[in-house]
């Protein structure tokens, strides 16, 4: 059990921005993509805040007792 989640860990932690990621519906790719978006914008300094049908980005901790701790 643990080393197939440390397998699944790995592959995830392997994931790097592709430009395919703009296309796809899964969470990582959706991540990565507005990631490398909000980067590229900055250094380009062309900031612009999300539009509105972006889902906000929980703040809370991953103990799962669903207390802040950021």
């Amino acid at each position: 059990m643990v080393k197939k989640d440390n397998e699944q860990s790995s592959a995830l932690a392997g994931k790097f921005y592709e430009e395919k990621d703009y296309h796809r519906n899964d969470e990582v790719s959706i991540g990565l993509a507005t990631t490398h978006e909000q980067v590229s914008d900055n250094y380009m300094g062309e900031s612009v805040p999300p539009q509105g049908d972006q889902p906000p980005i929980p703040r809370t901790g991953n103990r799962g007792d669903g207390e802040n701790t950021i």
